[in-house]
This record gives structure tokens, sequence and C-alpha cells, in this order.
């Protein structure tokens, strides 16, 4: 009777890692995962996977209040086509009533959507992987480092992680940036007085906790200085967080990403991280 209880258990655990399988990759677009219009999510999902493939949560850029998930699709396709689940995730603009809180709690509301949407795709339900690049960036660091769900890791490109500084708040004002941050901490910046705690709120920088973190940044990154990533980087090592930093030399604020043999690095060493902290 033992070795039965035995057999069955093994059978068990072999029907709950039962792989998916079809014959193109399946693309779910659109899905609304909460009320607002820009609350979608496109869900990609390899030929194979089972119920320990890893996740991802994709963030696209734009400043916080432009652009859209087309601007991270390839590069969503790319890692689903590496065997990930993707959530390719849209999300609100800042204005005047809508802050980083509410955009924290669209990609809630996504992650959420993603463990419910597991049981009908039998993917992973718990335990996601979030990535980012520009304001996706900072948002996959800012709610992978505040949110009580549990994050296996974050990668991030080219991310606004200091926003309380006064010299880094006058660096992004070069290219008319403070306003998008004032939006976001939802409060006021006079330049060379010391900025309001709203500002440290919603630096990534702020809220380090051990999730291994690995960070791109291109050296000529003009729109988001280089200093904001090293500079998180040193705060991830001086709490001996697992972090890494990856400089893209001659890169702008897209990160290479739209040059090919740079582009595969990137994704290069996201699958690495992803794989490794899985």
């Amino acid at each position: 009777m033992k070795n039965l209880f035995t057999l069955l258990a093994a059978l068990m655990m072999l029907c709950g890692c039962k792989a998916q399988t079809a014959p193109i990759p399946k693309d779910l677009l659109h899905l609304h995962y909460a009320t607002a219009k820009q609350n979608t999510l496109d869900l990609f999902l390899p030929k194979s996977y089972t119920d320990t493939t890893p996740v991802i949560i994709m963030l696209h850029g734009g400043a916080w209040m432009m652009g859209g998930n087309e601007y991270t699709d390839k590069t969503a396709r790319d890692l689903r086509d590496r065997g990930f689940v993707v959530a390719n995730v849209d999300y609100r603009y800042v204005n005047d009533t809508v802050h980083a809180q509410d955009l924290l709690k669209d990609i809630d509301d996504a992650v959420a959507y993603m463990q419910k949407a597991a049981k009908t795709y039998h993917f992973k339900g718990e335990g996601y992987h979030m990535a980012g690049i520009s304001a996706g960036a900072h948002l996959a660091l800012l709610y992978g480092y505040t949110t009580m769900r549990p994050i296996r890791s974050i990668s991030a490109l080219c991310a606004p992680s200091q926003l309380d500084d006064p010299a880094r708040l006058d660096e992004l004002q070069k290219n008319n940036l403070v306003k998008n941050v004032e939006l976001l901490a939802n409060a006021a910046y006079t330049p060379g007085t010391r900025p309001n705690a709203r500002f440290t709120t919603v630096s990534p920088y702020a809220h380090v906790k051990a999730i291994p973190t690995l960070l791109f940044h291109g050296d000529k990154d003009n729109l988001v200085p280089y200093t904001q990533s090293a500079f998180l980087y040193e705060c991830l090592k001086a709490k001996k967080v697992p972090s890494k930093f990856i400089t893209m030399d001659g890169k702008g604020h897209d990160c290479g990403m739209n040059q090919p043999d740079s582009e595969k690095l990137v994704l290069d060493e996201i699958t690495k991280w992803v794989q490794l902290y899985e």
C-alpha cells in the first residue's frame, strides 16, 4: 500500500508539470487586466512551456506619459522565442490625477491578472521576473522593491533610479523631464532646493531589497544619464544584493536595442539572469 501511495504521488507531480505544446507560439493580444483604457497587456506563450517556465512582466518606456507596449513588442516576442512566458504590459500615463502609486497599482493589477490567467493557460502562478526599459525600467525596479508579491529578479535598461537629488534633477531638466517627475511624485520641485520627500518615495534606490537586479545603461545616454544606473549599482553592492551592471559602450538611450549585435547581448544577458534566479 505504501508503494501505491508513492506511485500515485509521483504521477501527480508529473501531471502538475505537464508541458503545454502548440504548433506555433500563441499571442493573446489586448487583454484587459483592469478598467482603464490603457490597462491592457499582450500575453506571449512559447511553443512549449510548463508550470515551472519563467514568467517575465515587461514594462515599456515613454517618460511615464507617452507610448505604449508597442515600444517593447519586439523585445517581448524575442524573449518568448527564447522559451519564456511574457506579459507585455501597458499602463496609464501620469497626469494631474494619476501618479506613481497609480502606475504601481496598474502593474500590480497586471500581475494579479497573470496569476489568474495561469490557471487557464497552465503557466506559473507566482514568482515572476520584472523587466523594463527607461520609465518602464524605473517602474520595474520600484514595483519589484516595494511589492509584497514574490519577485524573482529585475532586469532594467537605462533606468531613472535617483529622482530626489537636485543635481540629477537638473540633468533631467536638460530634456524637460522634471515636469514628468513632478507628476510621478505628485509634488513640485524648485531648482536649487531640497526636493520634497515624495521624490525619494518614487526613487528605486531608496527601496532596494534583496531581489537580484541586472542593470544596463548606455554610456552615451543623453536622456537618462549613465550615472543613474551607476549610483543604483553602488547601492545594490552596499546592501550585498546580487547584481550586475553592464555598460553598453557607445550606446545612447536605446541601450543598443536598435542594433542587432548589442540587442543580442542584452537578450542573452537577460536570459541568463532569469534562468539563474528562477
